[in-house]
């Protein structure tokens, strides 16, 4: 198998899109102060808590992978992760062994404070005009990171950022509203609500 790149959304028509989204470009930085608070006012361990976020969030909407984490936060049991290979996920990053995947991996380190690494989800792969398994050869996330790239130097803003307003941007596009990452107001809801969270039922193995 060859590992031919794929055609891509361009630059240029990037930037328009992230111009109308860069309200959205603190996603992270915002994220990343709200797993800071949360982690302090727990006495958490804050790279867990945010590896645990980033080893839940494939194919699970913003609310839902917060809500999964602090339930695993609070009360330590990997049955409220509904899916088998994300409980494996979260099970070898708390065991030490790190976070897999390019994808989780770049979210980690986004949500860690790195302004340098570029999370491409199925979101981008529609911003990018391909197909999110197009992300799974090395030679196209390779491109679609330059792409951010060059939208971040168009922009003057970094990498992270770019990501984050390309997101918001061709969300809004697709009749989206913006998703906040609102792990304060959803903390404060469960300890409000003696930790029953919603959408946090306990699976079995």
């Amino acid at each position: 198998m060859t590992n031919k790149t794929v055609k891509m959304t361009s630059v240029d028509k990037l930037v328009p899109i992230a111009c109308e989204g860069l309200h959205g470009r603190f996603w992270y930085r915002d994220a990343a102060a709200q797993i800071d608070y949360v982690s302090w006012l727990e006495g958490w361990d804050r790279d867990v808590f945010a590896g645990v976020i980033a080893a839940t969030s494939p194919r699970c909407s913003v609310v839902r992978n917060i809500r999964m984490s602090l339930h695993f936060m609070h009360f330590h049991n990997i049955r409220v992760v509904p899916m088998k290979g994300i409980r494996t996920s979260v099970l070898r990053f708390i065991g030490g062994r790190g976070i897999t995947g390019p994808k989780t991996s770049a979210f980690y380190n986004n949500l860690s404070g790195c302004p340098n690494s570029v999370t491409l989800d199925v979101w981008m792969s529609y911003a990018l005009g391909i197909d999110q398994t197009d992300f799974s050869r090395a030679a196209n996330r390779s491109k679609a990171i330059g792409r951010i790239v060059g939208v971040a130097r168009r922009l003057g803003v970094t990498p992270a950022e770019a990501q984050a307003a390309v997101w918001t941007g061709f969300r809004a596009r697709s009749g989206y509203n913006q998703s906040p990452f609102s792990v304060a107001s959803e903390y404060f809801a469960a300890r409000d609500n003696n930790w029953v969270i919603e959408g946090c039922s306990i699976h079995a193995e």
